[in-house]
């Protein structure tokens, strides 16, 4: 039987040589696919499961506070220090209550306290007018802004001082006397549920041991104090601070640096007369701007950072030294009442179209306002005042110290391709890429938050309290967002995201309010414009690191989903090219089997007799893979399976074995009596065109023999199905793969397997297209010679197999446009237009590949005579083929020798 399998591939040369390479193509490819490839997709799948989590799963926010950006899935990451409020206590015991809320972190962004801090004793040189020189350096990391200010004060005589500042309203160019120099200090306080924060982030774990420091207890309380307690009896309105305990941040992240400088003026101030006649003199000269022109001697100057203003305000708050811990005695504070003035206010953004989209696929503009209306002072976010108290003062805070916390030592993500907006403990980041004049900087220029609480980049909250004082101070809405984890989602996978929708649509469903899925949400770098304010030049463009809403998920599905496809696509197109293959050898050998029964063979020899070829060249690209891999294995030290290397090399063998099924069934139904007719499965061949032309008569061919030509339209449309499902893919995942920190980290080689699968699963249906069209030719060589003979051209010749060829493809194109769509829609609601257009596209490459699969047998039809076509004859010389048997049997041997050697290292390895 094999020596009889032997002489038929001998016979036929070309059609051997089409079957070594068909062998050649499905073992590499299931040998990339199935092996290297594996790697890359489960390096994919392992890196997401990796880095998927973040510090929560679920955000919610009050309703109606959605921006602009996330119609584009971008959360901005300044947008929780910019949330004032909305979300009431009632509703958040509701979410506590939801089933699968695991945590529920509220945060309150209650507004800034303005403190007042003692910085230096003042030296100066008796009565006179002094000028004060303020300048002030915020290093924001690209450059120093530098701002200058001049006012004036007098020493002695403070009568005088007194009587003008009753004339003008407090309007008077020369400030009041004063003997230390004081500063003002914004500090952000929120509110938090200590129990939550501390099941979040660990900030029970975070209090450093300073002192008497210690995290938040029930024993806290928060209330309010009046201060003015004979208000009751004169009838005058009363006056309340709240007294609320605080933890305080150990950090501050600006970079402040301000200098001072004190000068006497030339001018006579020694008496009270003398006094009012300077003053007298300097009000009829202008004022202020007349003492800008004095002359002054320096007589003192003096400098603070600002992390030495923020150790005076919180070592006296807490009466230690946060830096030795030792006791602190001296109180730089102003008063202990302190003003809580403005609300926080986010930032309002505009879309703009990017100048480099290839980089930065989103771009908006920052909106400036003027929260300074009296000053025209310019800025990025608004200044909500607070509702003052019934006398016209501002609602006052006294901040009872407590603790103090380390913000580094907090249980919260810091992987850069995961991390998720913790404004509570840190600022967000940004980089100053492109210059106004759209120049790209390089290396990209850090920014740093500034104190002002206007700026693009602020400060994050650094002083908490517990929510029941948020609610105490900003009334029955206090908290601005709140942080949900849900219970059970421990891996990425589709169960956990339609377990945290559930939880997400109750928690709507339930409260009206917002929620956000930040589960498998990877930082996505995006461009913002900062414009230009103050009459100041423009920053720039900087880029900051937005948080792409399930783009973790996104690509962990497509990334499951389009391996397994590509894995399918593969092996079902070598399948059809395997049964292609065996029918075509079945109808080339029909009057042979017909005579092997005619003289005693049984139907089930013949169905042995096509798995046994089956078989022998299953065997060889088993044989082939695995000598692939193993040579991958030893010379790239890719870690394989046994159970891997075993798999690729019989999945070579079970798709031979299965493509043998169907022609094995079809050589039962040959009878003895075929052995002097001839024809196909089917006997009788209609026309369905009257032939007039070549197109008519390749059609009439195409749907005479509609069977076989199947088979290459299913070929060609699967993988051009699946080139369209990439493109698709690669389309979707183009705002999340490529633009995501985390997708550029897990996209290495998600490419190259994807075209790859597509190349081999083309090159097969090329190959399964040449075996069908040749075995069309091989049975109409009789009747091309006979064309040939009566006139036609070898030109003509061709163009009637190409158009037989586009039929084909034709086809397939049609088949592959309506598989790929119905597969999208199946998943997806709709499609955009761009996707469509795509796929449309995509139906020209089934066109293509059959016309590049019909030019080797049409060359074949073309060099068909008239007499050898008659003839149907096949020669091989004897010589040849015995040589070409020793060289099949040595590397035949060769290959099994390497096999067992490759096997062997791999079990020892």
């Amino acid at each position: 039987m094999i020596r009889f399998i032997w002489k038929n591939w001998w016979r036929k040369k070309g059609t051997f040589i089409f079957l070594i390479i068909g062998v050649l193509l499905i073992a590499a490819g299931l040998f990339y696919l199935v092996g290297l490839s594996h790697a890359t997709q489960t390096t994919i799948v392992d890196e997401l499961q990796k880095r998927w989590q973040a510090s929560y799963d679920i955000v919610v926010r009050p309703a109606g506070t959605r921006s602009i950006t996330e119609k584009d899935n971008l959360l901005d990451p300044n947008f929780l220090s910019g949330l004032s409020g909305g979300i009431s206590i009632e509703q958040y015991e509701q979410i506590k209550e939801i089933d699968g809320v695991d945590v529920a972190a509220p945060i309150a962004m209650i507004g800034y306290l303005l403190f007042s801090i003692d910085l230096q004793d003042l030296e100066l040189e008796g009565n006179g007018i002094y000028r004060l020189v303020t300048e002030e350096i915020n290093h924001i990391g690209i450059k120093e802004k530098k701002n200058v200010t001049t006012t004036y004060f007098s020493r002695g005589n403070d009568q005088v001082i007194q009587e003008k500042f009753i004339e003008t309203n407090g309007h008077y160019f020369l400030g009041f006397p004063f003997e230390t120099y004081f500063t003002t200090w914004n500090l952000l306080l929120a509110g938090i549920d200590p129990e939550q924060e501390a099941n979040l982030v660990g900030l029970d774990q975070a209090m450093l041991s300073i002192g008497t420091s210690r995290y938040f207890t029930d024993d806290d309380i928060s209330e309010n104090i009046l201060l003015n307690v004979e208000a009751s009896e004169t009838g005058e309105p009363e006056i309340y601070s709240s007294s609320i305990p605080v933890i305080v941040s150990s950090q501050t992240y600006t970079d402040y640096l301000a200098n001072y400088k004190i000068e006497k003026l030339d001018l006579p101030f020694d008496d009270i007369e003398t006094a009012r006649e300077t003053l007298a003199m300097v009000e009829e000269k202008g004022g202020e701007k007349y003492l800008n022109n004095v002359k002054g001697k320096i007589v003192q100057t003096f400098s603070y950072r600002d992390k030495e203003i923020y150790a005076r305000l919180v070592n006296s708050l807490s009466g230690y030294d946060i830096e030795t811990g030792e006791p602190y005695t001296e109180n730089h504070l102003g008063y202990i009442d302190i003003p809580l003035l403005h609300k926080p206010s986010g930032l309002s953004y505009k879309s703009v179209t990017s100048p480099f989209p290839e980089n930065w696929p989103y771009a908006y503009e920052l909106e400036k306002v003027v929260y300074d209306q009296e000053r025209n002072i310019e800025g990025f976010r608004e200044q909500i005042d607070y509702d003052r108290q019934d006398d016209g003062q501002p609602i006052k805070i006294q901040p009872n110290w407590i603790g103090i916390y380390d913000p580094s030592k907090l249980n919260i993500s810091k992987d850069p391709l995961s991390e998720l907006p913790m404004e509570t403990y840190r600022p967000a980041t940004a980089e100053l890429v492109i210059d106004e004049n759209l120049k790209p900087i390089n290396p990209p220029e850090v920014m740093n938050p500034e104190i002002n609480p206007s700026s693009f980049l602020g400060n994050p909250p650094t002083m908490l309290t517990t929510l029941d004082a948020a609610a105490l101070i900003a009334g029955e809405k206090p908290i601005s967002a709140i942080r949900v984890k849900v219970a059970g989602v421990e891996e990425l996978n589709e169960e956990s995201q339609e377990k945290i929708e559930k939880v997400g649509a109750e928690i709507e469903e339930k409260t009206g309010l917002e929620t956000d899925i930040t589960l498998g949400s990877s930082p996505h770098l995006t461009l913002v414009h900062v414009p230009a304010i103050n009459n100041n030049d423009a920053l720039g463009w900087i880029q900051q690191p937005w948080i792409k809403l399930g783009s973790s998920i996104t690509i962990f599905k497509e990334a499951k989903v389009g391996y397994s496809i590509l894995i399918f696509c593969v092996i079902a197109v070598a399948i059809v090219y395997v049964w292609a293959m065996s029918l075509v050898s079945l109808l080339t050998r029909r009057k042979a089997f017909a005579v092997l029964l005619a003289v005693g063979w049984r139907p089930r020899q013949l169905s042995k007799l096509i798995f046994v070829e089956a078989g022998i060249l299953g065997s060889m690209a088993t044989i082939i893979s695995w000598m692939m891999l193993g040579f991958v294995y030893l010379t790239e030290e890719v870690s394989v399976s046994v159970t891997r290397f075993l798999l690729i090399g019989f999945l070579s063998l079970i798709i031979y074995l299965i493509g043998a099924i169907i022609p094995a069934l079809l050589v039962r139904n040959i009878s003895p009596m075929e052995a002097i007719r001839s024809g196909e499965i089917s006997i009788t061949s209609k026309k369905f065109l009257k032939t007039s032309g070549i197109f008519s008569m390749a059609m009439n061919h195409f749907f005479g023999k509609w069977k076989r030509n199947v088979l290459s339209i299913v070929a060609i449309a699967m993988p051009a199905s699946l080139l369209a499902l990439f493109l698709y893919i690669t389309i979707s995942l183009r705002g999340t793969m490529y633009t995501t920190l985390l997708g550029q980290y897990v996209a290495m080689e998600v490419g190259p397997v994807h075209y790859t699968a597509v190349t081999v699963s083309l090159l097969i249906a090329i190959l399964t297209t040449i075996e069908i069209m040749w075995q069309n030719i091989s049975e109409r060589t009789e009747e091309i010679a006979l064309l040939k003979a009566i006139g036609w051209k070898n030109r003509s010749i061709r163009m009637l197999i190409w158009t037989e060829g586009i039929l084909i493809g034709f086809g397939a194109s049609l088949l592959a446009i309506v598989g790929t769509i119905s597969i999208l829609m199946t998943q997806y609601s709709q499609l955009e237009t761009e996707i469509l257009v795509s796929i449309l596209f995509t139906g020209l490459i089934p066109i293509t590949v059959a016309l590049i699969a019909s030019v080797i047998p049409a060359e074949k039809a073309a060099s068909i005579s008239p007499i050898e076509g008659l003839r149907g004859q096949y020669t091989n010389q004897k010589i040849t083929e015995n040589r070409i048997k020793r060289f099949i049997m040595l590397s035949f041997f060769l290959m099994i020798g390497i096999v067992i050697f490759l096997s062997i290292l791999l079990f020892i390895k």
